[in-house]
């Protein structure tokens, strides 16, 4: 019998079926989404919604930044979390004033990691037995 490995969209996120780096993955995927609706909201003056999205895209990134750790001399632990705090903070920003300008801005820094990190975990699906990166728990 084989087992077919389920489309990421077709499991539950909990399930420990998932690994590391696809949760990573699927947290960048939702900010792509999310600031995309805010985008889309305030285009259309839905505040209420852009507000939604963009505190939606904030909780990501807060849970991100959750996913580092935080180990004495980690070069590039210590870079993401600064990268996410910036993000953060413009997010926040972006919220506060419904600046599109802002929101693309992280947008653009966050989904340029996304693809770093699919490309890792394209990657690691070919060895088999390849852990996520260190800075992670």
């Amino acid at each position: 019998m084989t087992h077919v490995k389920p489309d990421r969209e077709d499991r539950d996120p909990e399930s420990p079926n998932f690994g590391q780096g696809e949760l990573v993955v699927m947290l960048f995927e939702g900010i792509d989404r999310f600031t995309g609706k805010a985008i889309q909201a305030i285009g259309e003056s839905d505040l209420e919604s852009a507000h939604n999205s963009l505190h939606r895209t904030e909780e990501i990134i807060l849970e991100l930044l959750d996913t580092l750790r935080d180990s004495t001399g980690d070069e590039i632990a210590a870079n993401l979390k600064r990268l996410y705090i910036y993000c953060y903070e413009k997010t926040v920003a972006a919220n506060l004033n419904k600046d599109v300008g802002m929101i693309e801005e992280v947008r653009g820094i966050l989904n340029e990691l996304g693809e770093a990190w699919k490309q890792i975990e394209a990657q690691a699906a070919e060895s088999p037995g390849q852990e996520a990166p260190r800075n992670l728990r």
